[in-house]
């Protein structure tokens, strides 16, 4: 049963019945998926995002990401957002790895690509979103995650990914 229906998620309570027999009741959010994009602008250097989030009532670290719209391509999603959140079309989209968020709550699955050959055109964000771009090396962003200036999961997998792919 829908409790809740959001412009990005529903909520839903349901029975489930268990590969053991066991039968539950089950509360989750039901997501259309995100995309995340890690824009590289040379051979060792990507640009992440400084993102105020009032869910949590700080500013964070990101990649550019987003949520999928009704029925949208997830590449599709990756430009738009790409777009929207720091101005740049990308000339190739590679996904690197595809991933439940958090699987015990939420349907949620996050595609990350990688965007090579930038082309400023423009940042276009959402009015709600406070968003300052800027440029780190990629072993820049991994002292980041180890000193927890980047706490965001997506953020962290996607550069890491980055590192173990292209051998930085």
């Amino acid at each position: 049963m829908k409790i809740f229906s959001g412009k990005k998620f529903e909520v839903h309570i349901e029975k489930v019945k268990l590969p053991n027999g066991y039968e539950r009741e089950l509360e989750y959010i039901k997501h259309r998926g995100s995309v995340v994009i890690i824009p590289r602008i040379s051979n060792d250097k990507i640009i992440l995002i400084r993102q105020f989030r009032p869910v949590i009532g700080k500013w964070i670290y990101e990649l550019p990401a987003g949520t999928l719209e009704e029925g949208e391509d997830p590449v599709e999603a990756a430009r738009r957002e790409l777009i929207e959140e720091i101005g740049y079309e990308a000339e190739k989209l590679t996904e690197i790895i595809g991933f439940y968020a958090s699987p015990g709550i939420t349907n949620e699955f996050m595609r990350v690509y990688l965007a090579e050959g930038l082309k400023y055109v423009g940042a276009k964000p959402e009015p709600y979103e406070i968003i300052e771009p800027i440029e780190v090396s990629v072993n820049d962003a991994l002292k980041m995650i180890n000193e927890r200036k980047i706490e965001d999961a997506k953020t962290i997998i996607g550069i890491l990914m980055l590192k173990t792919r292209l051998n930085l």
